[in-house]
């Protein structure tokens, strides 16, 4: 069967959701190599993590992103920091190098993901044949577009069990997966290892919704540009040839 996996950092490893056919699983991996080295052969892996870093300019993904989820949910998608800010080693180097290339700090959040943004870029460059199976995405993107409208917060109560709602009614293979995953890695004592732990809900939620857009999709996604660059015949490449792009459900 074809599978279809959706990959989140939560907090302790990388999480990863699996769709192969119309059974669900979930694992946590200590390394996208790990995530990689299990799912080979899967239609698509879809990564809530930057993949192509600019060299001196915001990357019209971004942009774009920021620009479907309109006002109220765009604050969700940060501005990847630049391959220069990516390769310092302290909060305060990195924010200098991404206001000398173009004149904007980094956040803090953009600052706790830097290692896992190093890692994703270097395993990309090192492991070619992945390039076009691990693509970056975005679950507010990819909620959205399921949704064909703005949710509210995933923080809020009612967020998240709307989005847990949406999964199963786009795809009824998903309905009471995210309740079964909750019960036996979070509220429950599993023998396994590494556990998903409480505050990691919304990155279990996150991981589905990847999941199931590839699978929504089969592997044929569109590219979130900016409209400077929507006409574009090839997709945008950082120095190191990694696309510069965010993949969502094609659209009827």
């Amino acid at each position: 069967m074809t599978t279809y996996v959706g990959v989140d950092w939560a907090s302790r490893g990388w999480l990863a959701v699996t769709i192969d056919g119309d059974e669900w699983t979930v694992q946590m991996h200590p390394s996208i190599h790990s995530v990689w080295f299990e799912h080979d052969d899967a239609e698509s892996i879809l990564i809530d993590i930057p993949i192509g870093l600019p060299k001196s300019e915001r990357r019209g993904c971004d942009r774009g992103a920021k620009e479907f989820l309109g006002p109220a949910r765009a604050r969700s998608v940060f501005w990847t920091p630049c391959r220069d800010a990516v390769e310092k080693r302290t909060y305060e180097d990195a924010k200098q190098a991404n206001i000398d290339a173009r004149e904007d700090s980094l956040s803090s959040q953009a600052w706790g993901l830097i290692p896992r943004i190093q890692e994703v870029d270097r395993f990309l460059r090192d492991t070619g044949e992945a390039q076009d199976t691990v693509l970056e995405s975005h679950p507010e993107v990819c909620f959205k577009a399921l949704a064909e409208g703005t949710l509210s917060s995933k923080h809020e109560d009612d967020g998240l069990s709307t989005r847990r709602e949406l999964l199963g009614d786009v795809d009824k293979s998903a309905k009471g997966v995210y309740d079964r995953f909750a019960d036996e890695y979070i509220e429950g004592q599993p023998t396994w290892a590494r556990r998903i732990g409480n505050s990691n809900r919304d990155d279990l939620l996150d991981a589905m919704v990847l999941a199931l857009t590839g699978k929504v999709g089969d592997g044929e996604f569109e590219r979130i540009l900016d409209h400077a660059e929507a006409d574009m015949e090839s997709i945008p490449q950082d120095r190191e040839g990694l696309p510069m792009q965010i993949a969502n459900a094609e659209s009827e």
